[in-house]
């Protein structure tokens, strides 16, 4: 990344840093069960619109300086003592400001019929399936490569309703699979605030999306992916990397249908005319040539929510601001085409809505970046099952990833976690264990994305050199005081920011169970988990939830069209997940059920996608446009 010590113009800055930020996203990002497409400028929100002053510091190599609070007082920063305020430092953007829409200009730069921006796992979708019915199809997207966060996921998640499932006779809540029953059974789930129509489009086209992919030539293999909720005595083949070769695939497939796909090509605008349709999407070419791209017939919006963005955040989902520690989306989710719906009138849908996975760690708090790699080694070890109590003393209760009987207990485990630990008083909790831990790491035999990542897994070359390691990530915590290494119990206590008597007297009360060889706290560990906190040093540190997914986003309708606050749709605007929210309704904390929708996170994005070009070609194209040679699609760069 470019020296963000030095103030600069926004042009300037988009000009000289943000291949360099793409490529530093690209290098890092290995984040599973996750799937956002990038197709705005990772980092360009480090300096304010209006008078190009940055307000914030993300230095890949750890150079800027952060001012931040002392750890030990940064327990509830708020006000009142209640809540969190992050530190807007840490993260790559802190704008909640409306894109306003650009005027047709007198000449366009490229033409096509659909424009899609992100090529992540929704836009590949979109873009693939746009040029396959016959669309003139152009692609934008802002990294140097296809697949987005979707490209380094690890599962792909169905309830239902795909081909091979039904072979398997598998389906949720029972088999033969009825949309209509796994509709309602979503609805109470989400206590009816979701829109029902959208929730049964998910629920009767999510396998009909991922059967169609794999006409595309994506490689699906029944008990690893897509199954997600495993049949009783299944075990599932967990997060071994294996969505980048989905979104290969469908990349491919998407050039042999004729897709024009421009990368290091952020979108910054859409363009709409003075009806209110929105024609086409203005680019920056190589984040230099700024294009007019028009979109004779739709634009679709698949470039990921706002996790990254403390402001939109703050304002659209402060429950996830409040309660989680860190996101692991690192290849932007800066909000840029969010905030270009609401520059042209779009309504919001999703309010309050995430999905969060447990153990995000607090490196914000100690002046790192709020944005970390899942598989770090820090965050798998801050997921197992330690003493974990809030800032009251209270112990709170783990829950089980073990696949034992039941898969969807399992998955559920990683979602509702999370609440327990970003929901106490100051919405942190706090992991302890001696200097013992790497021997129990075997017994508690976590599966998921709770499992350590070592240098034999399954597609390891996916994971960033220095992670391949899951020592490394935990040192470079230890390293940063983010997990406290102290030789008492009584100094950590302190560094922790806990009152004098909290830890040392949770600790004196878990050893006693660990003696006495049974829990008898409510919900009790078992008894293999039991392990005393003795032998220095020890060891501590500040969890909370792991953002890894915005379900408040831009509202669309079953059609996947954008809607306006005037309660009318936004011609020729669509968008996929997740930079359209309501997949889950509003208020949901970490997005259940299964993390975050009915088909988890990639399988929403890449059903989405599909939705959205399905849709646009039906609502858009003239029946003699369909079917036309999508090859024809042309760009030029205006004299």
């Amino acid at each position: 990344m470019t020296d963000t010590d030095t103030v600069i113009s926004r042009r300037g800055f988009i000009g000289k840093a943000a291949l360099g930020a793409t490529v530093a996203a690209v290098s890092a990002m290995a984040a599973p069960n996750v799937a956002v497409a990038l197709g705005s400028t990772a980092g360009q929100n480090h300096e304010s619109a209006e008078d190009g002053v940055k307000i914030g510091n993300w230095a890949a190599d750890g150079s800027a300086t952060v001012t931040v609070p002392d750890s030990a007082s940064t327990n509830a920063s708020g006000p009142f003592g209640m809540y969190r305020e992050h530190n807007a430092e840490a993260f790559p953007a802190n704008d909640a400001t409306p894109i306003a829409p650009r005027k047709v200009p007198a000449t366009w730069d490229w033409e096509c019929d659909i424009c899609v921006v992100g090529a992540g796992g929704g836009g590949l979708n979109a873009a693939a399936r746009s040029a396959e019915l016959g669309a003139r199809t152009i692609c934008i997207e802002a990294l140097g490569l296809h697949g987005g966060n979707a490209q380094s996921a690890g599962m792909c998640g169905i309830l239902g309703g795909m081909s091979m499932q039904e072979k398997k006779k598998f389906a949720f809540p029972s088999w033969p699979f009825d949309p209509q029953a796994l509709t309602d059974w979503a609805m109470d789930e989400y206590h009816y605030a979701a829109d029902p129509k959208l929730i049964y489009k998910i629920a009767s086209e999510g396998g009909k999306s991922l059967d169609w992919m794999a006409e595309c030539g994506v490689q699906w293999r029944l008990g690893e992916v897509p199954v997600y909720v495993a049949p009783k005595n299944a075990t599932l083949d967990h997060h071994v990397l294996k969505m980048k070769d989905a979104t290969d695939a469908m990349f491919n497939y998407g050039q042999r249908k004729g897709v024009e796909y421009h990368f290091q090509c952020p979108a910054v605008a859409l363009v709409q005319d003075e009806a209110g349709r929105v024609v086409g999407v203005v680019a920056k070419d190589k984040f230099q040539t700024e294009v007019y791209i028009h979109a004779s017939k739709a634009v679709i919006l698949t470039a990921g929510g706002f996790c990254n963005n403390k402001a939109l955040l703050e304002r659209f989902i402060p429950t996830a601001a409040m309660g989680c520690a860190s996101s692991y989306l690192v290849g932007g989710e800066t909000g840029e085409c969010f905030r270009m719906g609401l520059g042209v009138g779009a309504d919001v849908s999703g309010f309050n809505s995430s999905a969060s996975f447990d153990g995000g760690v607090d490196w914000q708090a100690e002046g790192g970046q709020w944005a970390r790699f899942l598989y770090d080694g820090m965050t798998q070890l801050s997921r197992q099952p330690w003493l974990t109590i809030d800032r009251c003393g209270n112990r709170l209760r783990y829950m089980d990833s073990r696949v034992g009987e039941d898969g969807a207990n399992a998955i559920y485990a990683l979602g509702d976690l999370a609440t327990i630990q970003m929901t106490p008083p100051g919405h942190r909790s706090y992991i302890v264990f001696d200097s013992h831990y790497e021997e129990y790491l075997a017994g508690f035999a976590q599966e998921h994305c709770r499992k350590l990542i070592t240098p034999d897994l399954e597609q390891i070359d996916k994971v960033p050199e220095h992670y391949r390691d899951w020592h490394h990530g935990v040192q470079d915590a230890i390293d940063a005081d983010v997990l406290k290494r102290r030789d008492s119990l009584e100094e950590l206590e302190a560094d922790l920011g806990l009152a004098p008597g909290i830890l040392t007297d949770a600790v004196k009360d878990w050893n006693r169970v660990c003696d006495q060889g049974f829990d008898d706290f409510m919900y009790p560990m078992p008894p293999e988990w039991l392990h005393p906190i003795v032998d220095p040093p020890f060891y501590g540190c500040r969890i909370g939830g792991n953002l890894y997914g915005t379900k408040a986003g831009l509202m669309i309708n079953d059609q996947m069209q954008v809607v306006s606050t005037s309660g009318r749709v936004i011609p020729g605007l669509y968008a996929g997940w997740h930079t359209a929210g309501g997949a889950c309704g509003e208020n949901s904390y970490i997005g259940d059920p299964i993390l975050g929708s009915l088909m988890g996170d990639v399988g929403l994005a890449f059903c989405g996608g599909y939705l959205c070009a399905t849709s646009a070609v039906t609502h858009e194209m003239d029946d003699d446009s369909v079917g036309a040679d999508a090859s024809t699609s042309t760009s030029r760069i205006a004299e």
